[in-house]
C-alpha cells in the first residue's frame, strides 16, 4: 500500500492544493528564524479541508541558532501539530546547512529538540548523494525516518508515475517517502510540482504525525496526608497544652492541660518525626 502526493512552497502561489489529485500535500512552513512561506496557512487548510494528509517542513540553515529555528517553526505550525507529519529539509544549497558531519549534528539537534518539545518524531528530507556520503548513524539510531529525493532527469512527468530508487541507501534500511521528480504535472496547474510516494497507508501517515511520548513534564504526586498510627504511651507535660476537639491546632479548644499533667495515648498522628 502506498500514497501519492506532492510538496509545495511559495512557488505554487495561487494553487488550490486541495482540488489537485493526490492523497497528501507537504507544505513548506519556515526557513531559518525569519522566513515563513506566505502560502503556508492557505495550503495547509486546503489540504486538511479536502481530507488529504498533511506534512509541514522547515528548511534548516547553519547561520542561526538551532533551538531558535525550532521554536520559530513550532510557533508557525502550532495549529497543525498532531495532525501533520513534521519534516526537516536538509539540503546542500548556498546559504543553507553545509553537507558535512557538522551539518548532521545540527540536523540531529533540530530533530531531537522538536521531539523534546512535541513528542513527535520528525522525518528528515535529503538527497541520495547526501544520504550516501555522510554518516547519519546517530539519526538512524534515534529512529527518525527518511524522505529521500532523487531525479534521474528533468523530463515532464504527467500525473503520478512512482518508480524505484536508482542506486541504494547507505544509512537507512528503507525510506519513508521518495521524491522522484521535480517536474511533475497535474491537471489544473500549469507549473512544475515535486511528486512523492509515501510507503504506507493513511494510518501509517497518522503515526508519523502523532506524538510518541508526552512533551509535558510529569506532574509530581501530592504528598500523602497525615495518618493515625497506634501508640500506647504516657507523657508528662513540661508545659501547658491545649486539648482540642480534633487533631489540629485549628480545632476548638476543650480545655487547657497544665504543666505536670500525665497524658496517656492510644493513637497518634506523627509528622516530621
Amino acid at each position: 500500500m502506498s500514497l501519492k502526493g506532492f510538496d509545495v512552497a511559495s512557488y505554487q502561489a495561487g494553487m488550490n492544493v486541495g482540488e489537485a489529485a493526490g492523497d497528501f500535500v507537504l507544505v513548506k512552513a519556515t526557513e531559518g528564524i525569519d522566513y515563513t512561506n506566505p502560502e503556508f496557512n492557505g495550503h495547509a487548510k486546503q489540504t486538511l479541508s479536502a481530507g488529504k494528509k498533511l506534512g509541514v517542513y522547515h528548511f534548516i540553515r547553519n547561520d542561526s541558532d538551532i533551538k531558535k529555528q525550532v521554536n520559530y517553526f513550532l510557533t508557525v505550525v502550532k495549529p497543525y501539530i498532531g495532525k501533520a507529519m513534521l519534516v526537516l529539509d536538509f539540503e546542500n544549497t548556498t546559504g543553507s546547512t553545509i553537507q558535512n558531519q557538522t551539518g548532521v549534528g545540527l540536523a540531529k539537534q533540530w530533530l531531537d529538540y522538536v521531539y523534546q518539545q512535541t513528542g513527535v518524531r520528525s522525518v528528515l528530507y535529503t538527497g541520495v548523494s547526501c544520504e550516501n556520503s555522510l554518516d547519519w548513524s546517530s539519526v538512524v539510531k534515534a529512529n527518525y525516518g527518511l524522505w529521500i529525493a532523487q531525479y534521474n532527469n528533468y523530463n515532464v512527468v504527467n500525473v503520478y508515475q512512482p518508480r524505484d530508487l536508482y542506486g541504494s541507501l547507505k544509512n537507512w534500511k528503507t525510506a519513508v517517502m521518495f521524491q522522484y521528480t521535480s517536474t511533475g504535472r497535474l491537471p489544473g496547474w500549469s507549473g512544475d510540482l515535486d511528486f512523492d510516494v509515501f510507503y504506507g497507508d493513511k494510518s501509517a501517515w497518522d503515526k508519523y504525525a502523532k506524538a510518541t511520548k508526552s512533551s509535558k513534564p510529569v506532574s509530581k504526586s501530592k504528598p500523602a496526608g497525615p495518618k493515625w498510627v497506634k501508640e500506647t504511651k504516657t507523657y508528662t507535660l513540661k508545659t501547658a497544652v491545649k486539648l482540642h476537639t480534633g487533631a489540629s491546632t485549628g480545632a476548638s479548644v476543650i480545655a487547657v492541660l497544665p504543666a505536670g499533667s500525665t497524658i496517656k495515648t492510644d493513637q497518634a498522628i506523627i509528622q516530621g518525626g
